[in-house]
């Protein structure tokens, strides 16, 4: 059950994530009293000073050191804002904070640099040059930035704990107050993540969970950055599956999902190192769900305010939600899904985060669709000249690029382009499809060129029919779904049968149920009729999915009703 605040946005008790890495700016525009404070304290102290402190309801451990620097001393002994520095080598000062734990994970380290006006800085070659630094932030005042990176810490803590551990090694908390904060601090990289057990997480990174979909439905077949990582061994090469899975999303793939979202952001599903080595019984062995804003996906700055913590909070968890719903896990405490670690806890918070449907589907069909009818059509030979090249040359491609390659005029390739306008994008001189998904459609159609055709043709036929019968696309789309994944279907007087054909696992299986069960009660058809249907398909044993012995990889063909695979 949930209820409105008074806002109106609907409050719920949901699983709580857990606040991971995170790495920050904050930068003190009050000039280098704080950056001297540490040079002093570290000087008395013969280069450390170790101690430890009460914050955040916790003991930590905290330690002021020093590093050397390759900012150079400003000329005459005084910055441009007339700060007097007597140094000959400027040092750079750490504040390293770690909570007295078992693990020792919960930890920030706090690096505090000073900031001048045409500050100069020597690479390790002896080149010397000015050092880019925000104008506004040492205008009219020099500045200390400190470069926070830490994990397992409430994103909005990390204010508070460094004035506590400043003060702990005699530095005044008053020179790191948020009040002095500038506006150009900003976040670099924060993330979010749920520890979930190793016998439900597959479907999160299956060949048609979550990740894979993301990264190949949404994604441009060249345009920006394009990831997906599909790792199923660890450092030694050990198979673990799921061990290193990623899907990342800049700001335009994020709003097809969410519109109202508007950080990129990079989804994980991963084991620790040692998840091999571990009893079941250790949280180790179960891999992590995680969310994580991408700061190098896009060109704006996330700064650092409360408003923009809040939203960073919000659309992390939001996301990790979508995927933990779409991969079929509940969304509420559950020892039977969820694990917990030192610092995730399995418990409910209130949220108001949105619960959002991720399903893609009509994404995916509306690709599709646009496949098959340029396929079903009978393209013309510079079309499919052109799509030849653009799924086979890894490289940009240009117009003038695809003359060359197909031998064509280039008025030619230009009007062949043009009529494929909603399958490939053309834009600053380079051609690209619209998704991964798509290329992958395209170049399986390429290489059986004319069944594709037949094939498309009936699809097209059919929803054609569908329409002429006063139906609306869900008919279409359920044909698509049949086309796509092979599937046989037969509804008569003795009940309805499902050939689904070769499949790799009894969870491919699942996955593909559930999608048809979707379509097809978009149709307005009996979800009884469907969910009784007798499911055939055929499957190479290795003795794991269905705990069989093992059978050397034979073939076996299988046979159950519907609604135990749509559980």
């Amino acid at each position: 059950m949930s209820v409105e605040n008074e806002d109106g946005d609907e409050i719920r008790r949901l699983i709580k994530p857990q606040d991971h890495e995170f790495t920050a700016n904050l930068n003190y525009d009050r000039g280098l009293d704080a950056w001297l404070a540490c040079d002093s304290v570290v000087k008395q102290h013969d280069g450390s000073y170790e101690t430890e402190t009460n914050a955040l309801g916790e003991t930590w451990d905290v330690t002021l050191y020093y590093q050397d620097s390759s900012i150079l001393p400003p000329r005459d002994g005084r910055t441009p804002n007339g700060t007097e520095i007597a140094h000959e080598q400027i040092r750079e000062f750490r504040i390293r904070v770690e909570a007295q734990d078992e693990l020792g994970e919960k930890k920030a380290n706090y690096h505090i640099r000073p900031r001048w006006r045409k500050m100069r800085v020597e690479t390790d070659e002896g080149d010397r040059h000015e050092l880019s630094i925000p104008q506004t932030l040492v205008d009219e005042h020099d500045a200390v930035n400190v470069r926070v990176s830490g994990s397992n810490i409430d994103f909005c803590d990390y204010g508070d704990l460094l004035m506590c551990a400043a003060s702990a090694v005699d530095v005044s908390a008053h020179h790191f107050r948020e009040l002095y904060r500038h506006e150009t601090s900003n976040v670099q990289d924060a993330a979010k993540y749920a520890r979930v057990h190793e016998d439900v997480s597959g479907p999160v990174h299956a060949r048609t969970g979550p990740l894979v979909s993301l990264a190949h439905v949404l994604e441009n077949d060249r345009e920006g950055y394009r990831k997906l990582v599909q790792n199923d061994s660890n450092e030694r090469g050990r198979q673990l599956a799921g061990y290193y899975h990623t899907a990342t999303l800049g700001p335009q793939r994020v709003r097809e999902v969410f519109p109202d979202h508007q950080l990129p952001i990079e989804a994980k599903h991963y084991y620790a190192r040692e998840a091999h080595s571990r009893p079941d019984s250790d949280p180790l062995s179960h891999p992590k769900v995680e969310v994580a804003y991408q700061t190098s996906r896009w060109d704006d700055t996330l700064h650092l305010t409360d408003e923009n913590l809040a939203e960073l909070d919000e659309e992390l968890t939001e996301w990790l939600y979508a995927i933990l719903a779409d991969a079929g896990l509940d969304l509420r405490a559950n020892e039977n899904v969820y694990v917990e670690d030192e610092y995730f806890s399995v418990e409910n918070a209130t949220t108001t985060a949105s619960v959002v449907d991720l399903d893609l589907t009509e994404v995916r069909h509306e690709q599709e669709s646009v496949v098959y009818k340029h396929l079903a059509g009978g393209m013309a030979p510079t079309d499919q000249e052109c799509l030849g090249v653009l799924v086979s040359d890894g490289g940009a491609v240009s117009p003038q690029d695809l003359a060359e390659s197909t031998g064509r005029h280039e008025d030619t390739v230009y009007n062949s382009l043009a009529r494929m306008n909603d399958l490939v994008t053309h834009t600053y001189g380079e051609v690209s499809l619209k998704s991964t998904y798509t290329s992958e459609l395209v170049a399986d159609a390429l290489d059986q060129a004319q069944q594709a055709v037949d094939t498309a043709a009936k699809t097209a036929a059919d929803a054609v029919h569908a329409s002429k019968r006063g139906l609306d696309n869900a008919t279409s789309a359920f044909v698509a779904w049949c086309e796509r994944y092979g599937v046989n279907y037969n509804d008569n007087d003795n009940g309805m049968t499902i050939d689904l054909g070769r499949v790799d696992s009894v969870q491919e299986v699942r996955n593909i149920l559930r999608s048809g069960f979707d379509r097809w009660c978009r149709m307005g058809r009996d979800a009884i009729t469907f969910k009784s249907a007798k499911v055939e398909w055929e499957h190479k044993d290795d003795g794991k999915d269905l705990n069989y012995l093992s059978s050397s990889g034979t073939v076996r063909y299988h046979s159950q009703r519907a609604f135990t695979l749509l559980k």
